[in-house]
C-alpha cells in the first residue's frame, strides 16, 4: 500500500512541478517572442528612417539609393506624389510588394502630411497571401528640390513558432534536465518521508508474522491434549466434556486465525510462492464441486455446477492458489446463504480472460460495506457476535489474485445475493 501510495505522490509531484517549469518556459518563450516583434519594428522603423534621410538630401537619385541600399530583407516601393509607382524591390517574399501595398492602403487613409517635414507612420501589421505577416510602414518624404515622396517598406513578422523552433534545442535540453532533477529530487524526498511509517509498518509486520508462527506450536499442545482428556474422562462426566469440546473448538477457531495472519504475512514480506503450470478448468472446478458437495447438503443447501458447455482453455496458473481463492467464495456463500437456498459455481470465457463466480442468494452486502469488504479484519458485524469470521478471508482472496495477475470482485446477485468472482488472463 504504502509503495503505490509513494508512487501517487511522486507522479503527482513531478507532474505538478513538470507543469509549472512549463509555464515558466512559455512565459519565457513568449516574452523573447516579443522581444523579437519590438526588434522587427525597430529594424523596419530604423530602416524607413534610413531611406529618409537620403531621399531627403537627394545625393543620389531615388533609384539609385534605394537600388543600392535595398536588399532581400524588405521590399520596397517608392511613389510620386500621384501614386505613379517610381522604383520596385521585392524580396523573397510569398507576396509582392504591391499586393501588400494594397492591404496596408485599405487599412488606412493615403498616408499624407501637411508638415513641411518628411513623417514616418508607425508600423502596422499586415497579412500576406499565404497567411503570413508583415510589417508595413509608410513614410512621406519631403526631398530639398520640393519633390514629393511615398514610401513604403514592408519587412516578415517573425512567428512565435520561429521563436519556439530557433530556442527548442535549448528549452528541450533544459526541460529534460529539469525532469531527470525533479524525478531525482521527488524518489529522494518521498523515500525520506516514508522511512519512519515504513519502519513502524515492518515492525508490526514482524511482530504479527513472529507471533503467529509462535502461537502455532501452544495451539498444537493445547488440541492434542483436549483431545486426550476427552479419550479418559469418562462420559458420565458431561460439564468436563463440554468443556473440553469449547477448548478444542476454540482452539480450532485460533488456529484458523494464526493461519490465516501467517498467510498474510507471508504476503507482506513477499514470500508467497507461486507454482504455475497448466491447469484444466473444467477439472479444478469439479475438484471444488465435490470438496464443497457434501458441506452443502450438510447446510440444508443446493450446490450447482454451470459450465456453459464451454470448451475452456487450458490456465497457465497455480492452481492450489486459485482453488484457495474459490474455497473463500465457497466458504462465505455457505456461510450467508439460508437453508433451502442454492449457490452456484459459474465460469465464462472471454477473448482473453476467464471469468469463475460463485453465485449466492443470501443476504448479499450492504452498501455502506461495499468499499471495505476487501479490507483486512474488516466484518460487517461490528459487534464481533460472529465468532468463526475473522474479516481475513476476502483479503487473501484479494492478495492471492494480485500474484496470479489477475482481480476478484464482486456483484449484486439478482433477486439477492451477492456474487463473488476472480477474473484470470488467458495466456
Amino acid at each position: 500500500m504504502l509503495k503505490k501510495l509513494s508512487r501517487r505522490l511522486q507522479t503527482i509531484f513531478i507532474i505538478t512541478i513538470m507543469c509549472l517549469i512549463t509555464a515558466v518556459m512559455a512565459v519565457l518563450s513568449y516574452g523573447q517572442y516579443q522581444s523579437e516583434v519590438a526588434a522587427d519594428k525597430n529594424y523596419l522603423q530604423k530602416m524607413a528612417s534610413f531611406f529618409v534621410l537620403e531621399l531627403e538630401t537627394e545625393q543620389a537619385p531615388a533609384e539609385r539609393i534605394l537600388l543600392n541600399w535595398g536588399n532581400n530583407e524588405v521590399s520596397t516601393i517608392l511613389k510620386d506624389l500621384y501614386g505613379d509607382v517610381l522604383y520596385e524591390n521585392n524580396a523573397n517574399f510569398p507576396t509582392e510588394a504591391e499586393t501588400l501595398s494594397s492591404s496596408m492602403n485599405e487599412m488606412i487613409a493615403y498616408f499624407q502630411t501637411t508638415s513641411e517635414a518628411s513623417s514616418i507612420m508607425e508600423p502596422l501589421e499586415i497579412t500576406g497571401c499565404q497567411g503570413e505577416h508583415y510589417y508595413g510602414v509608410t513614410a512621406t518624404i519631403r526631398a530639398k528640390s520640393g519633390q514629393i515622396y511615398m514610401l513604403e517598406i514592408f519587412y516578415p513578422k517573425t512567428s512565435i513558432w520561429e521563436v519556439f523552433r530557433t530556442h527548442m534545442v535549448s528549452y528541450g535540453l533544459v526541460w529534460l534536465f529539469s525532469f531527470l532533477c525533479i524525478v531525482l529530487l521527488s524518489r529522494f524526498l518521498i523515500k525520506r518521508a516514508f522511512e519512519p511509517t515504513e519502519k513502524i509498518l515492518k515492525g508490526q509486520k514482524d511482530f504479527v508474522a513472529a507471533a503467529s508462527h509462535e502461537l502455532k506450536s501452544p495451539l498444537a499442545v493445547i488440541i492434542t491434549s483436549a483431545e486426550k482428556l476427552q479419550d479418559t474422562i469418562s462420559q458420565d462426566e458431561p460439564q468436563i466434556q463440554a468443556g473440553l469440546q469449547t477448548i478444542d473448538s476454540e482452539c480450532m477457531r485460533m488456529s484458523r486465525l494464526v493461519r490465516d495472519m501467517l498467510l498474510l504475512a507471508s504476503s507482506d514480506a513477499d514470500k508467497w510462492t507461486i507454482q504455475k503450470s497448466e491447469v484444466n478448468l473444467d477439472t479444478l472446478l469439479i475438484s471444488l464441486y465435490e470438496a464443497y458437495e457434501p458441506v452443502c447438503m450438510k447446510e440444508k443447501l443446493r450446490l450447482n455446477l454451470d459450465l456453459n458447455q464451454t470448451s475452456f482453455p487450458k490456465l497457465f496458473t497455480d492452481r492450489e492458489r486459485l482453488f484457495q481463492i474459490l474455497s473463500v467464495f465457497m466458504d462465505n456463500a455457505i456461510y450467508y446463504s439460508p437453508a433451502g437456498a442454492s449457490i452456484d459455481i459459474c465460469a465464462s470465457l472471454s477473448l482473453r480472460e476467464v471469468t469463475i463466480s460463485i453465485v449466492d442468494h443470501g443476504c448479499g452486502v450492504a452498501e455502506k460495506d461495499k468499499p471495505y469488504i476487501f479490507d483486512r479484519f474488516y466484518c460487517a458485524d461490528k459487534s464481533r457476535s460472529d465468532k468463526t469470521h475473522f474479516g481475513l478471508g476476502l483479503s487473501i482472496a484479494l492478495e492471492l489474485s494480485k500474484m496470479l495477475e489477475g482481480t476478484v470482485g464482486f456483484t449484486d446477485t439478482a433477486g439477492g445475493g451477492a456474487t463473488f468472482y476472480v477474473t484470470l488472463p488467458i495466456k
